[in-house]
């Protein structure tokens, strides 16, 4: 655990070192603070080659639903209540002009996963849990699953223009992360902020500075209903009922505009069989200009994914307790371990979408390591 100014200490003194080695160190590390944009442009300066490269942006995804320092942080005062009403009263007109008015179009969304624990382990508790997967390694997280699909956005919903090339990438290993194949980030997860609003669900957090433009935070906490949508042949389905939800979201206050939306939820797995523990997801989408058929539009350009489930009960399912007892005394293990799963996707080649156009399928993904198995289905299948 280290903070982003120790991080930094921690590259300025690796120079010299080689890239695979610095990798591995940089992929067994966690960040207490956000890595923001400004930051992780700047290391990545300073690293030696594509692996160290990779093993950075990890932990900076991994991050990013972390709150930045607090030298990062504009010491400008809060608004007033009257100010942040105006605000939200922008966004309102925002979200009434843009949802709406989108055009038909389809865009690359490529998808780099990486899988692991949120704290090391010994090697061998490691291969103990998911080696039965395939999963062998000596490092905290790997790169996993890499893929790059269609998603066509289309009459107000995004979906995939080739559903069975999606499958056959993003459901290519049996256990594939069920996250990684979400829909909504281009108009659903907007859509329920209306209502937040409506009901003063937000509340104000902090100022954020995003190069010369200054950014209004809000926090808000919901409870939405949901009926789960299987996104592989093999996903566990979520329960339907309602779901408690909150998260963040960054507004550019001139206008109103969102830049930035995060969502967080946990589910009880014992609904699904799994044990007493908790599944937890985060997810987090970046909005920016996109020129579509010539006219600028704010279209989603990031977005990030983080699941966490306790590795222990999907390895003791099928085990008595004292194995699970016998399993901590072995490895000295004074808490569970917690898998995790770390998405980075990027939204690219944005295109009018029109009645003629062919769409011609996407490259295959790169090969990588299977994930653990599917974890219940995400329940609000949020974008990342």
């Amino acid at each position: 655990m280290l903070t982003v100014a120790q991080l930094e200490q921690l590259i300025s003194a690796s120079h010299g070192v080689k890239d695979k080695k610095l990798a591995k160190q940089i992929y067994d590390l966690k960040l207490t603070e956000r890595l923001s944009d400004v930051s992780l442009a700047r290391l990545e300066k300073e690293l030696p080659g594509p692996r160290s490269l990779e093993a950075l942006t990890a932990i900076a995804d991994e991050s990013a639903f972390l709150a930045l320092p607090t030298s990062e942080i504009p010491s400008r005062p809060a608004p007033s209540s009257e100010e942040q009403s105006e605000m939200l009263s922008r966004t309102m007109d925002y979200l009434s002009r843009t949802v709406h008015k989108l055009p038909d179009f389809y865009a690359t969304r490529a998808t780099t996963a990486y899988v692991g624990t949120t704290t090391a382990i010994p090697p061998g508790a490691y291969d103990t849990i998911f080696g039965f997967w395939g999963l062998h390694h000596d490092q905290r997280l790997v790169p996993g699953l890499k893929s790059s699909v269609t998603v066509l956005y289309r009459d107000g919903q995004d979906t995939y223009a080739d559903e069975k090339e999606r499958v056959r990438q993003e459901c290519a290993y049996s256990a594939s992360e069920p996250a990684v194949i979400s829909t909504g980030q281009f108009g659903q997860i907007l859509a329920l902020l209306p209502e937040i609003i409506a009901k003063d669900g937000l509340t104000w957090d902090h100022w954020e500075q995003d190069e010369a433009v200054y950014l209004a935070v809000f926090r808000y906490s919901a409870v939405f209903p949901y009926q789960d949508e299987l996104n592989c042949p093999d996903e566990v389905p979520v329960p339907p009922g309602p779901y408690e939800y909150h998260g963040e979201i960054a507004i550019r206050p001139e206008d109103g505009t969102v830049l930035r939306i995060t969502r967080t939820w946990r589910l009880r797995l014992d609904l699904l069989g799994y044990g007493p523990e908790m599944y937890e997801g985060n997810s987090m989408v970046i909005y920016g200009p996109v020129e579509i058929g010539q006219v600028l539009y704010i279209c989603p350009v990031k977005s990030f994914f983080v699941g966490l489930a306790p590795a222990l009960d999907m390895w003791t399912q099928t085990r008595p307790p004292a194995q699970r007892v016998e399993f901590d005394r072995r490895f000295g293990l004074t808490e569970d371990p917690i898998w995790e799963s770390v998405d980075d996707v990027v939204f690219r080649k944005y295109h009018v979408f029109r009645a003629e156009t062919k769409i011609l399928p996407s490259f295959n993904p790169a090969p990588g390591p299977p994930a653990p198995p599917s974890q219940p289905g995400n329940p609000s299948a949020p974008p990342r």
